[in-house]
């Protein structure tokens, strides 16, 4: 025979049972915010590695511009 739990316990039992509702409805949302930001981040890498690209042309085209040893002695064309 099985006697009704005391109301005290069941008090903290529906208690717990909305603070655990609560962390749920959090983590929830918190993992979705993680999801729109890692979508954020994929689409931000293309472009990044793009911009990756462009720099490492504008310092080829700079070394190229600025070193000396690529220009041909004085008094000789190049052909």
């Amino acid at each position: 025979m099985s006697f009704p739990a005391p109301q005290p316990q069941l008090s903290t039992k529906h208690r717990q049972i909305a603070q655990l509702s609560q962390q749920l409805a959090l983590l929830s949302e918190r993992t979705e915010q993680l999801e729109r930001l890692t979508q954020t981040t994929a689409e931000q890498a293309k472009f990044m590695r793009s911009l990756g690209g462009h720099h490492a042309g504008w310092f080829m085209a700079a070394n190229r511009i600025l070193t000396p040893n690529d220009a041909p002695p004085e008094g000789q064309e190049q052909q």
